[in-house]
């Protein structure tokens, strides 16, 4: 995908910005007391989102920059799903379905999250929409692929990448 590739183009002036960022930002917990099953019509939109995560992070291990690196894991659980990315600023992306709502948190640390992310089904319940953001009048609408790359490119972002001499 074009956004991996410029990610990697970009990475190397970004690391020290997100360095500096991340001294500065302030942990976040995981939401407790989640229900257990989400609206009815969710869970076909939270496969189709774990889908595209899970190919993003196939296609960013096998870039060409990532030879001889440690991948990038995924791990699912129920209405669960933890991008982990080793090494010593390992992070993990955790992604967590609440009914209609997304919870996102970046363990050890993570940015505030300004925006809430739900699901908007179609009258059917069978297309969905990601809106990302708390006014009901401007939401963004995103697709799993944009919703996919708007939570991988901070935490992939991070994953070493060492250039052979």
């Amino acid at each position: 995908m074009q956004w991996i590739d410029e990610m990697f183009v970009d990475m190397e002036q970004d690391r020290a910005t997100a360095s500096a960022r991340r001294s500065e930002k302030v942990a976040s917990v995981a939401p407790a007391g989640l229900s257990k099953d989400p609206a009815p019509g969710t869970l076909k939109a939270w496969e189709a989102l774990v889908f595209s995560i899970t190919s993003d992070v196939n296609e960013f291990n096998n870039h060409k920059e990532r030879v001889g690196q440690t991948p990038v894991r995924i791990f699912r659980r129920h209405f669960q799903c933890e991008v982990h990315v080793s090494g010593m600023q390992g992070k993990s992306l955790v992604l967590t379905l609440d009914n209609r709502d997304l919870h996102v948190s970046v363990h050890p640390e993570f940015p505030k999250q300004p925006l809430a992310i739900a699901i908007e089904l179609d009258g059917e319940g069978r297309h969905a929409w990601w809106l990302l953001g708390e006014s009901i009048e401007e939401p963004a609408r995103l697709s799993n692929e944009q919703l996919s790359e708007y939570l991988l490119r901070p935490v992939l972002s991070s994953a070493s990448v060492h250039r052979a001499p």
